[in-house]
C-alpha cells in the first residue's frame, strides 16, 4: 500500500492530473531535489500544537489554496528560528518560553522544485522568489505552478538570512486532514540555539 504523505498519495499526486502549468509556464523539468527519507528537517512552533500545519489562507510566501496547503521547515534549527521568531528583531523570552522546537524525521522521499540551484535562474527564479513578497504576485504562483507539476514542495533560501544562505523547505499537504510528513519529537527551544542566533546575527533576546 503505498504510503500517504501530508494527506496525499505520492502515486496519484492527491488525485490530481500532473502536467504543465495552467498558465503555459512549463516547469515539471525544473531543478529538483530530493528530500530524502530518513532525513530530519526542523520547524518551531507553538506549544500544544503540532508542528505540522498546512498554511492555505495567503499569508505565507508559497500557500496554496484550500484544501491543500504548505508547511514551512529548515534544514538547520537555526533556519527555523531566523524563519520564525527573528521576525521580531528583539525577541523578548516571553515569545521563547510559547514555542518548542520539533526535529522532524522525513517518512517519504519528497521531489522539491529547488529554487536555489544555479539552473532556476533560466526558469526566471530570482533571490525575490525566496523572499517572496508581495506574496500574491511573486511567490503564491511559483507555489501553484509547481504543485501542478507534481512536486512535493518547494526547496528555497530563507529570507530572514540576508544572504539567503539558510535552506528552508515549503512542503506542500492538504490543510484538512490531520496527516504529515513524518514523526516527531518537540523539546524547548535550547539555550545553545538562542546563543547562536546572538552571536552569528547579532539578534537580541531579552
Amino acid at each position: 500500500m503505498a504510503v500517504v504523505r501530508g494527506g496525499l498519495n505520492p502515486a496519484t499526486r492527491g488525485g490530481r492530473r500532473v502536467s504543465a502549468p495552467l498558465s503555459g509556464f512549463d516547469v515539471r523539468d525544473f531543478p529538483s531535489w530530493t528530500l530524502p527519507a530518513g532525513e530530519h528537517v526542523y520547524r518551531i512552533h507553538q506549544d500544544g500544537q503540532s508542528p505540522w500545519w498546512f498554511s492555505h489562507d495567503g499569508s505565507q510566501r508559497f500557500d496554496l489554496p484550500t484544501p491543500y496547503g504548505t508547511c514551512y521547515v529548515a534544514e538547520q534549527p537555526i533556519g527555523a528560528f531566523l524563519e520564525t521568531l527573528t521576525r521580531l528583531v528583539v525577541v523578548p523570552m516571553v515569545e521563547v518560553a510559547t514555542r518548542r522546537l520539533a526535529t522532524i524525521t522525513v517518512a517519504a522521499d519528497l521531489r522539491l522544485a529547488d529554487c536555489h540551484a544555479p539552473a532556476a535562474a533560466g526558469y526566471g527564479v530570482t533571490a525575490t522568489t525566496s523572499a517572496g513578497y508581495p506574496y500574491e504576485s511573486v511567490s503564491h504562483p511559483w507555489a501553484r505552478r509547481f504543485w501542478r507539476a507534481g512536486f512535493d514542495g518547494i526547496r528555497y533560501g530563507a529570507a530572514h538570512h540576508p544572504a539567503l544562505d539558510e535552506v528552508s523547505y515549503a512542503l506542500f499537504g492538504r490543510s484538512d486532514v490531520a496527516d504529515s510528513h513524518g514523526d516527531h519529537e518537540s523539546e524547548p527551544i535550547p539555550a545553545d540555539l538562542l546563543a547562536a542566533s546572538q552571536a552569528r546575527f547579532g539578534f537580541k533576546i531579552v
